[in-house]
């Protein structure tokens, strides 16, 4: 993947975790009020670029950027990258490719076009609804849990590892569903194949998601404020909580 890179960003984007709009009534026809929430891109390693929706122009990206619908990350080699939307932590490994397809209120639906994501779904609401495509693939997360998805460099494969929850995948007109504890490899794309097998050990990149998890689960100031406030999970080393 070849991009263009500008200069490294001067300071980091100001990331505001709540927004409060006020005004006048508007008249029926006016569209919906934005989405309350975007992702939050929370930690880097290594190169990590950015690309706004709509934009040809890739950029360094810097942590407190916020990400909404249509815009992309790519960790180069030896990189990572986190990012939360609410509770739900999205892990990206080196070489990987992901968009934002959408993001809103209830919706997370991300593109992973190359290289490996773990997912760390805290919650799961009514009408909420996460899901991950990939080049032959839907994957949607049914309960909450931990979930690592690899995509071939050729996007002809895909592999589901359900190390907790469930989850339903969707393709070539089939769909079935990967209980926890289980790994599943599908190949092809207007027709699927696929086995189901018992999970692989942890690797390194899913020892640091795990380490990564354990940090967020000790969280002083999830006793105070809703972990779905994104931004929640870096306040315990910026102060201090008192009464």
């Amino acid at each position: 993947m070849q991009k263009t890179l500008r200069s490294p960003l001067s300071c980091l984007v100001v990331f505001t975790a709540l927004c409060a709009i006020s005004g006048w009534a508007m008249p029926a026809h006016a569209q919906n009020d934005p989405s309350a929430r975007v992702a939050r891109l929370n930690f880097v390693q290594g190169e990590v670029t950015f690309q706004p929706g709509g934009e040809q122009d890739w950029v360094w990206a810097g942590v407190n950027r916020p990400l909404t619908s249509g815009d992309s990350l790519w960790t180069d080699q030896g990189g990572r990258a986190e990012l939360h939307v609410g509770s739900t932590a999205i892990r990206m490994g080196e070489q990987t490719a992901v968009t934002i397809l959408n993001v809103d209120d209830a919706t997370i639906q991300l593109q992973l076009d190359a290289g490996t994501m773990n997912l760390h779904v805290r919650n799961l609401y009514d009408n909420d609804i996460i899901e991950v495509d990939t080049p032959n693939l839907a994957f949607t997360v049914a309960r909450p849990g931990d979930y690592r998805i690899t995509v071939d460099p050729n996007g002809y494969s895909t592999i589901v590892d359900v190390r907790q929850g469930e989850g339903e995948i969707n393709g070539g007109g089939q769909a079935f569903l990967v209980d926890g504890g289980s790994e599943a490899q599908v190949s092809g794309t207007d027709s699927l194949s696929y086995d189901v097998y018992d999970l692989p050990g942890q690797d390194d990149f899913d020892q640091w998601s795990t380490a990564r998890d354990q940090r967020e689960d000790r969280s002083r100031s999830a006793r105070y404020v809703s972990p779905e406030m994104t931004g929640y999970e870096d306040l315990d080393s910026n102060g201090l909580w008192r009464n």
